[in-house]
């Protein structure tokens, strides 16, 4: 189970931000769009690609992991083959949303979903492996995508992305994959009794009704929020970050080359700390770090200080994705698990849509990125303050 959704989760990339950024230039030149009307049109298709999540969510709790991540990932495949035919920006926004919609959130959803139903104590560890060989592999898809768009052409690179998540995703998919540990005679996390830990409520669980009236639900939605923000403005834009400090744009694929091996080297140990550490600290350590990297990337001008942002964004983002992961599985267990995810994905995927549209307005209106990053610094601030007093909601009653 966590092979296959860790290499549905590494095909993901092509929606990613850190690949969609390459085509930032090659867009801007070939179809004249402004820089601002890019932005704008990322964080529109974005913001749009989020409410279907929830949809997609309740999809999987009521099909299974199994047949979701074989038509989610088929779906994916011909997204990034329409992505490759645009030709406006109208074009250019429904390409974007495919990409945001199919992959970043609905294909990362199925991934994380399937984990979740398999682990429960160890969860945060499994996630951890989980994260170390997709951020392996992802160390070296920056300068892939970019000798791809360049051998090839970011048209005809796309084209190959669609047909490798489609060959490889859903035949593995449906051979492999089963929904639940049950449906084989197992027990979560191999237990030998079930019900051995009375704290576990991954057999019952909170309803996605019942999860957003606590506090726990909005204070994990706060972070899932601003981390994907801030880090998806700062990936989508470090082509002209860099440029705008006189380096060239080789220096931006080595600094999201930094983030991403960061992630792969902090992912094991996060997923460790997000087992053994209460999640209120583990998430208050990790925003105080995201915003750091914001700061860091407004004082520098040196190819060194952007790695260096980079490093503690990436480090704050394992901590924070790893927790929060973890976290909302065990708070609100596994029966309306896809939902309750589907709808905190959602919030997630807003955020990465807003990043760039705040960067873009920062350059627009201040001819520079320090506004856009100051908000970002600021912003971390009372989502820190209220991680300090995260704690496990209580079921309710009607739903136990």
């Amino acid at each position: 189970m966590v092979a296959v959704a860790t290499l549905a989760y590494i095909a993901t990339a092509p929606g990613q931000t850190f690949v969609v950024s390459l085509l930032n230039t090659p867009l801007t030149e070939e179809l004249g769009v402004e820089p601002l009307a890019l932005n704008t049109a990322y964080t529109a298709a974005t913001v749009a690609a989020a409410f279907p999540l929830v949809l997609i969510g309740r999809l999987i709790d009521g099909v299974g992991p199994r047949r979701s991540l074989a038509l989610v990932a088929a779906a994916f495949g011909l997204g990034c083959v329409a992505m490759a035919g645009v030709s406006g920006l109208v074009s250019l926004c429904l390409g974007f949303f495919a990409l945001r919609f199919l992959g970043q959130g609905a294909l990362a959803l199925v991934s994380q979903h399937t984990v979740a139903m398999w682990f429960h104590e160890r969860l945060g560890s499994v996630l951890g492996v989980k994260q170390v060989v997709v951020f392996s592999v992802w160390v070296g898809a920056p300068p892939l995508a970019m000798w791809l768009i360049g051998e090839l052409g970011w048209r005809s690179t796309y084209v190959v992305f669609g047909a490798l998540v489609a060959a490889i995703v859903v035949p593995l998919a449906l051979i492999f994959v089963r929904d639940r540990p049950e449906d084989l005679g197992l027990t979560m996390d191999n237990r030998p009794d079930a019900s051995a830990d009375p704290t576990d409520v991954s057999g019952e669980g909170f309803a996605l009704r019942d999860a957003i009236r606590t506090r726990a639900y909005w204070v994990l939605a706060a972070v899932c929020f601003l981390s994907p923000l801030i880090g998806t403005a700062l990936l989508f834009d470090m082509q002209p970050i860099v440029v705008a400090r006189g380096l060239g744009l080789s220096a931006a694929a080595m600094a999201v080359s930094a983030l991403t091996a960061t992630m792969a080297v902090m992912a094991l140990p996060a997923g460790f700390v997000a087992d053994r550490v209460r999640p209120a600290i583990v998430l208050a350590g990790a925003m105080a770090a995201i915003g750091c990297s914001a700061m860091i990337v407004l004082r520098t001008d040196t190819l060194a200080g952007v790695v260096i942002a980079m490093v503690t964004l990436a480090m704050g983002q394992a901590l924070a994705n790893a927790t929060a992961g973890a976290t909302i599985a065990r708070y609100f267990g596994r029966e309306h698990h896809g939902a309750i995810r589907g709808s905190i994905s959602r919030i997630g995927v807003i955020g990465t849509g807003l990043g760039p549209i705040c960067t873009g307005l920062s350059v627009h209106l201040t001819g520079s990125y320090g506004a856009a990053m100051i908000g970002f610094a600021t912003a971390c601030a009372p989502v820190l303050l209220a991680t300090v007093s995260l704690s496990a909601p209580t079921l309710p009653r009607a739903s136990r």
